[in-house]
């Protein structure tokens, strides 16, 4: 239910002959195929997780999707209400919307603070 609802979301704002790249999942495959049928998925074999430091650079001399798996993995970290097991459970949309703008300013000028040198967020909408 929540694959095919999130595809249905998603289609009318991916061109019909869009290229998908993902980890080696196997659910995207079919959903991607049934939503997306002129799509092209291109999946990429992810490196093994490390317990500590670096150890998917380490692994693998280049991962395209590192990036994504890393902010997923800080958002994971940082956002008590995405753990996948515990809680705190996001009861609206909102709620979900207001703590990750929170984060986002978090770790824009604290955590990366010597990083930028842009000022201030703003998260005024």
């Amino acid at each position: 239910m929540g694959w095919n609802l999130m595809m249905k979301e998603l289609k009318p704002h991916v061109h019909t002959e869009a290229v998908f790249t993902s980890d080696e999942n196997p659910h995207y495959p079919k959903y991607l195929k049934r939503h997306h049928p002129k799509a092209t998925h291109v999946q990429i074999k992810g490196g093994r997780g490390a317990i500590t430091g670096q150890g998917e650079l380490k692994k693998l001399k280049y991962d395209p999707i590192f990036s994504l798996n890393h902010t997923c993995a800080m958002l994971r970290a940082n956002i008590n209400r995405l753990i996948r097991k515990t809680w705190c459970t996001t009861k609206t949309i909102k709620g979900l919307t207001d703590h990750l703008w929170i984060y986002v300013v978090y770790h824009n000028q604290i955590l990366t603070q010597n990083q930028h040198a842009s000022g201030p967020v703003s998260i005024d909408s």
